[in-house]
């Protein structure tokens, strides 16, 4: 059998033209993310260093875990000294951790013994566990669902296995309203729950729990009335957000009306739509909520130019050829976005946004702003074969060749018993149209035992999209091969 070990030593991308700033260098959110965790890194090293706190009393938690989870406020207090109010901060916080663990009569006291030192006295008590969840009041909703609202701020810092949770004060609150806001997605806009009431028993540490819930009346949609330039019957309209009707009633639904409405005037054209909806649940009869929604369709526009900016090797004209086909068109923000992911396909941007912009004559000029990818890429690749011996491989990539955005890829790999090479040529818009072409030339030399082969070739590609999932092309392709003895 033989075996083939590749190694790649390395992949550069480069670029041998700087990109312009921004006016604003706004950084982006994994950079903001990654100095966030180079400063917790940071924190968590300094608190478990730091000797200016000393924890008395713990018995559940390591004081490396304690440290941890104080980081922000024991450095806090590394960097501006001690205080009483910073110290009053630290123990506060303590507590906050014990609770969240279960220990709900966690007592936390601080010490400033001097400048430099500072003792936390803690009196951890028993830890409780969560017992029975009862729902005093609730008819329509099933107790299973609101036991997991309940429950769900607990259950998000332990494992799903996990059958016993700590009982929380703070969290069995938070799921309070995690139950209310449930209700009102499910139409009770007039739903009222009370906080929930605790009974410990300090023989089991266990704490039983009521939640009392006034669910009042469920509302529906109701009738819904159009009014201003609407444009199309009222049917058509209602059409578009049939699903939203059927469900009950509330004020992010009846939100979502306008969306609904102005994605369906945008697609026709109507990029200036408004739309506004407002419901009317004091209006309400048997539950029935009227809705009124008023549109004010105006003018149908065209697109109608298009200028870019940010480009620094890439010609503008290859931007500008690939929307100006839009242009006299009625404005379609699918169309558009089919453009856009045709252009980010190509991997020749970073950023690419499209902004259309209103002008004379109910016309839509698109602004284009772009940020350019690195074009340029070269591989180093080095491995062993058990037949072919050592092997060594080079690659360059030009994704915009000439700076005209057509890629021309080039690979040599040579090995002990041969070599084979490769160039690629592409021009996803050939000619300007939408049809893509291919070029490739290839050559092998390859050294069996008793024979070699040499092998030539070259295949041209011509291809174009039928519609959005198919694709037809004209392929030739044209191969001589040699055996030497």
């Amino acid at each position: 059998m033989r075996h083939r070990v590749l190694f790649c030593l390395g992949s550069v991308a480069l670029a041998f033209e700087v990109a312009a700033l921004s006016a604003v260098d706004v950084r982006r959110p994994e950079e903001r993310q990654k100095a966030q965790q180079a400063v917790v890194k940071q924190q968590e090293k300094r608190a478990q260093r730091t000797s200016i706190i000393e924890f008395r009393g713990q018995q559940a938690f390591k004081e490396t875990e304690l440290r941890s989870a104080l980081k922000e406020e024991i450095t806090t207090i590394d960097d501006f000294g001690l205080s009483p109010a910073r110290a009053d901060d630290l123990a506060f916080f303590a507590e906050v951790f014990y609770r969240k663990h279960g220990y709900a009569d966690v007592n936390v006291r601080y010490v400033i013994e001097s400048e430099s030192r500072l003792r936390l006295d803690i009196t951890e008590g028993p830890r409780f566990m969560l017992g029975s969840i009862v729902f005093d009041g609730n008819t329509r909703e099933p107790t299973e669902k609101l036991f997991e609202y309940m429950v769900g701020p607990t259950r998000e810092r332990y494992s799903k296995l996990e059958k016993r949770l700590p009982f929380v004060a703070a969290d069995m609150q938070e799921g309070g309203g995690l139950v209310r806001r449930f209700y009102v997605a499910d139409g009770f806009l007039d739903v009222v729950v009370d906080p929930p009431r605790y009974t410990f028993d300090r023989q089991s540490n266990q704490v039983a729990v009521v939640v009392p819930i006034h669910e009042g009346q469920q509302y529906f949609f109701g009738s819904v009335s159009f009014s201003g330039q609407k444009i199309y019957d009222a049917e058509t309209l209602r059409g578009q957000m049939l699903d939203l009707l059927q469900r009950p009633y509330t004020e992010a639904r009846v939100a979502d009306i306008p969306r609904r409405l102005q994605a369906y005037f945008k697609a026709r054209g109507y990029y200036d739509v408004k739309v506004a909806a407002t419901g009317a649940p004091e209006e309400a009869v048997n539950g029935r909520v009227p809705v009124e929604i008023t549109v004010a369709a105006g003018p149908v526009y065209h697109f109608d130019g298009v200028t870019v900016s940010g480009l620094t090797r890439l010609h503008p004209s290859y931007v500008v050829k690939r929307l100006n086909k839009l242009s006299g068109k009625t404005y379609s923000p699918d169309v558009l976005d089919e453009r856009f992911r045709t252009l980010m396909k190509t991997g020749l941007f970073n950023l690419l946004q499209i902004k259309p912009v209103p002008v004379d004559g109910h016309l839509l000029r698109l602004d284009i702003s772009a940020e350019e990818a690195k074009s340029k890429e070269f591989g180093l690749s080095v491995g062993y074969g058990t037949y072919e011996g050592g092997i060594v491989g080079v690659q360059f990539r030009d994704r915009d060749l000439f700076g005209y955005g057509r890629p021309l890829t080039t690979s040599i790999e040579v090995s002990q018993r041969g070599y084979k090479g490769e160039i690629l040529y592409e021009d996803p818009f050939f000619f300007d149209t939408d049809f893509a072409f291919k070029a490739r030339l290839a050559a092998i030399r390859f050294d069996f035992d008793g024979y070699s082969k040499f092998d030539l070739g070259g295949r041209l590609e011509l291809t174009r999209k039928i519609t959005k999932y198919d694709e037809a092309g004209l392929i030739f392709s044209v191969r001589h091969v040699k055996i030497i003895q």
